[in-house]
């Protein structure tokens, strides 16, 4: 039998991006696809990083590299226009 592997730090910060509804707009916004519920963001990044799991997202190599490249850098990205647009406001 095999065991499940627990996810770690990289899962967490999915759940919590998952539940955060301006990053589940930025989601929405870049890839055209509704993202209105953390169920839809989870199931985006599972889709997109060809897993079944957020805990894979840290024992797959590729998974967490499409992870960082598919929605982590973009998140922080998107934040920092947002902390950069209100500082102009």
């Amino acid at each position: 039998m095999t065991e499940k592997q627990k996810g770690g730090a990289l899962a967490r910060l999915a759940g919590i991006l998952c539940n955060n509804p301006e990053f589940r707009r930025m989601v929405a916004v870049k890839t055209g696809l509704p993202c209105d519920t953390p169920a839809d963001a989870r199931a985006l990044i599972l889709k997109r990083c060809d897993i079944t799991s957020r805990a894979d997202l840290d024992h797959v190599p590729k998974a967490e590299a499409e992870f960082h490249a598919a929605f982590r850098l973009p998140w922080m990205r998107w934040q920092q226009g947002a902390r950069q647009q209100n500082q102009t406001r």
